[in-house]
């Protein structure tokens, strides 16, 4: 998988995810503190990053209004060790559904929310929803 850390959590989550064998890089590293979260969304989509941050309300809507994204991961706001940690938890879990699945991370995270708990847990969810059909 392909990540990128957004300003609000620490740029060391990069180094957590290129331990467990990810790509990742942060607002910081590309040089972006001053971007908007339309432009943080829109490098995401270009570059097939799946975006790490806190800020779930900004990024839903901008995951609706793109109706397909890389995906998002969601991590509550802690110490750098916190968070560290639950990158590892995300990733751990990630890794665990898509072999459950039998897909790989990146496929199992297409328009898909995985949010890690401040205990611990973790959810996911399909993001935009998908339509069911009518009658």
């Amino acid at each position: 998988m392909r990540f990128f850390v957004d300003e609000n959590l620490s740029p060391s989550l990069t180094k957590v995810c290129q331990e467990a064998g990810h790509e990742a890089t942060s607002v910081r590293d590309r040089g972006m503190l001053n971007a908007t979260d339309r432009e943080v969304s829109r490098l995401c989509l270009e570059e097939d990053r799946v975006l790490v941050t806190n800020n779930a309300v900004d990024f839903l809507g901008l995951a609706r209004e793109s109706g397909l994204h890389p995906g998002l991961v969601f991590l509550p706001l802690g110490s750098g060790e916190e968070m560290r940690a639950s990158m590892a938890t995300a990733i751990a879990e990630i890794e665990r559904l898509a072999g459950e699945d039998g897909t790989d991370p990146e496929g199992l995270m297409i328009n898909s929310v995985l949010e890690v708990e401040e205990d611990g847990g973790c959810g996911r969810f399909e993001f935009p929803p998908s339509e069911l059909p009518g009658p």
